[in-house]
């Protein structure tokens, strides 16, 4: 049946670490717990951002960490222990540097800008293993080892590596120039990427070649090693030269092979017309929480509406990934990012409500959040279509909010047109069959009572007009 409950939301200040904050709180209210906090109330966490943050931090830390288990293994694959070493010890260097230029300009280290470093790993050791094969190149030109070698084989490829990455940095710089919210949202992915390649390339010209003097191969490793590629090159060579020949000497593969690809190309392209291949700008997420917002009629009672969320939060309570739920009539509840944008903060008559839905841990559920909140959707359709409501399932968003993914907005010389044209967007939007939570803005028309107190016969029975208004609020708060 639910029990009432207080709701305590507690916010960080800007440039404090959200996970500190988080594991302090709660270790507070462990200590507060038998003393200021009676051994008849439960305190529950109702949401913990500071332990999402941490999880999705340490999951992106792991992912760290095995890209640069990949990259290091492809480089021993293609050329040996000697290099591989070389590459996965420049990489922690530059990653370094690249978060101490982020802390010098500024920025956290949050799940956009370790998303960077991970995006940045794959291009960063380019500049590290063109340097190293240079080198051992030279070295095997030369049938000797020599630190003037390598030092000429450095500058030999100098020019074409910072060419190569300021072209990379050209590449990132513009995403930095999005406006609206999603450009500071994304900035840490082209600024860190940048400082990221430059710094790779110093590295590329300093590091690795002290690198590779600590870890020299014989000359007879560098032999194999370039048997080895020759070998490889002869096969490939085999392989292109004679599918290539075919393609530019048989007129009928040069002109299959371009027609396969024309046909290829617009079979490719009508996949987003067709929507066979969804389209959108961020994926979505699997969050731990979804919401509900309902919008009763204007005018509705409070407890009308509160009935309503307690039918709503029943039927939740049936779907097995639901651990808690959390009802809010006539208020708002703690708003989050998602809520700042939207307004819900708003939202205190007493004809709306909201739903907060807490899921089980992402370890512990197969479905996704995203897949829960579509089940949620159709449980509680037929309850807000008996209540005639509007309502919506909040999920929370990948990247930064907006009002709705689809918003259309009315302007007009008077409010009748105005409202006429909103009721048949309104309706086009339903009779669409791709919508779904579609709602307005505009505000019933619902009668309203006024009270006017008579202050004198008041005065004279010894009834405060105080008294009037709160006894009126309990009276009037059922119709």
């Amino acid at each position: 049946t639910g029990e009432q409950a207080v709701t305590i939301a507690i916010a960080k200040k800007f440039g404090s670490n959200g996970v500190a904050v988080a594991e302090n709180i709660l270790a507070r209210v462990e200590e507060l717990k038998g003393r200021l906090i009676p051994d008849n109330v439960e305190v529950s966490v109702t949401r913990n951002y500071g332990k999402s943050a941490k999880d999705k931090v340490n999951a992106l830390l792991k992912k760290l960490f095995i890209a640069t288990g990949a990259v290091t293994l492809l480089v021993w694959f293609a050329l040996g222990w000697r290099p591989a070493v070389v590459v996965t010890l420049v990489i922690p260097v530059v990653l370094l540097m690249t978060i101490f230029a982020a802390w010098i300009l500024g920025m956290t280290i949050d799940r956009v800008s370790l998303f960077a470093l991970i995006f940045s790993i794959g291009i960063l050791v380019d500049d590290a293993i063109v340097v190293t094969e240079n080198i051992y190149r030279r070295w095997l030109i030369d049938n000797k080892i020599t630190i003037g070698t390598a030092i000429d084989a450095v500058r030999e490829v100098g020019n074409p590596t910072i060419l190569a990455t300021f072209t990379v940095v050209a590449a990132l710089v513009p995403m930095a120039a999005v406006s609206g919210m999603m450009g500071p949202y994304m900035a840490p992915i082209p600024v860190l990427g940048s400082v990221a390649m430059m710094i790779s390339l110093f590295a590329a010209f300093v590091f690795t070649p002290y690198f590779i003097m600590k870890f020299v191969p014989p000359l007879g490793v560098l032999h194999k090693m370039h048997e080895k590629e020759e070998k490889e090159s002869k096969i490939l060579y085999a392989f292109f030269h004679s599918t290539i020949s075919k393609l530019f000497h048989i007129k009928a593969y040069g002109w299959g092979f371009l027609i396969a690809l024309f046909i290829a190309f617009f079979m490719s392209m009508s996949m987003f017309y067709t929507t066979t291949v969804p389209v959108k700008m961020l994926p979505l997420d699997n969050k731990s929480e979804f919401g509900v917002v309902l919008d009763m009629a204007d005018g509705t009672a409070l407890a009308n509406t509160a009935s309503t969320l307690h039918k709503m939060a029943q039927v939740l309570r049936n779907i097995p990934e639901v651990v808690a739920i959390q009802s809010y009539a006539g208020t708002a509840k703690p708003f989050d990012f998602n809520g700042l944008v939207r307004h819900y903060y708003l939202r205190q008559n007493s004809s709306e409500g909201e739903l907060q839905i807490q899921l089980a841990e992402k370890s512990d559920r197969d479905r996704s959040s995203h897949e829960i909140a579509l089940e949620a959707r159709q449980l509680i359709k037929q309850i807000a279509a008996d209540a005639g409501a509007n309502y919506a399932v909040v999920e929370m968003p990948p990247g930064p909010p907006v009002l709705r993914p689809v918003v259309a907005e009315v302007y007009g010389p008077d409010k009748a047109t105005r409202r006429k044209l909103a009721n048949d967007l309104t309706e086009m939007f339903k009779e669409s069959g791709t919508m779904t939570d579609i709602d307005n803005l505009m505000r019933d028309e619902y009668p309203v009572i006024n009270f006017q107190v008579d202050t004198e016969k008041a005065s004279r029975f010894g009834v405060s007009v105080q008294t009037i208004k709160e006894t009126l609020a309990m009276a009037m708060s059922s119709f």
